[in-house]
């Protein structure tokens, strides 16, 4: 029987958007190796509990962990050890702190397969990036580590964009810092490319994996609705189901193909 994989998102910096890369592209991975059976989602989080706001989502059994020094060890170890395949959503800041220390001393790292670390375009992020990765790495050498490029404004130039992450590509500024330069794998990142999408998929309670493979025919419904706000809402409904197929086929089945080239290496 195949292992069931544990992921773990976490930044030590807030904003970066944690849970919606864990609940959009993670859980939605995960669910689909799992024959598409709910998985555990475990937020720790004392400041957030963004999982609420996929209240409806039918992905994830989910679950929010106070973060408490005392017994944090015991819990991730609780949460790792679990036999089913599970995310596990860090809280920046002090959150983030307190679980890579406990990773890096307690052996945890040991059991997770793939962490996930997302970042920004600014060179903060990177530097904090950085800060996590080392940590990560510190606690077991050969942990499949993921950099997830969040809020991307047109893939085509991602270079330009995230320049502290892949260096200056123009050639001027000779002593930028750059992320790339540090890590093993030049190519384990992740695009996420920036959309309302995201936003609008909050507001239903579900992601966007769950609106893309939904198979809803809104076209009949709009031609035999009489009612013109009736018709104007499902025409709504249309554009989100229809720029969720392609958002699902452009950004989050190409992160589904990232995990699993590095997975299987």
């Amino acid at each position: 029987m195949k292992k069931k994989l544990k992921f773990i998102t976490i930044s030590s910096k807030g904003g970066v958007g944690k849970s919606a890369i864990s609940m959009q592209v993670l859980a939605p991975y995960l669910y689909e190796k799992n024959k598409q059976k709910k998985i555990d989602y475990f937020e720790f989080d004392d400041e957030n509990i963004d999982l609420l706001s996929y209240g409806d989502s039918n992905l994830t059994k989910r679950e929010q962990v106070e973060i408490e020094e005392f017994i944090i060890v015991d819990k991730l170890i609780e949460v790792f050890s679990k036999k089913g395949a599970c995310v596990v959503d860090v809280g920046g800041n002090r959150s983030a702190s307190i679980i890579l220390e406990a990773i890096e001393t307690s052996g945890i790292g040991e059991l997770i397969d793939m962490a996930v670390i997302p970042m920004l375009d600014g060179e903060q992020d990177a530097i904090n990036a950085k800060k996590v990765y080392d940590k990560l790495k510190s606690a077991n050498p050969n942990m499949n580590i993921v950099f997830a490029l969040n809020r991307v404004i047109n893939p085509k130039y991602l270079e330009y964009q995230f320049e502290n992450f892949f260096g200056d590509i123009r050639g001027i500024f000779k002593n930028i810092f750059y992320l790339q330069s540090y890590i093993d794998h030049k190519d384990n990142y992740i695009a996420i490319e920036n959309s309302d999408l995201i936003k609008f998929s909050r507001r239903f309670g579900i992601t966007i994996y769950e609106i893309a493979n939904s198979n809803r025919d809104f076209t009949t419904q709009i031609k035999n609705h009489d009612d013109i706000n009736e018709a104007k809402l499902l025409m709504f409904k249309n554009y989100i189901y229809q720029n969720s197929k392609k958002y699902y086929q452009t950004t989050i089945k190409r992160c589904f193909d990232k995990f699993e080239e590095i997975l299987n290496d």
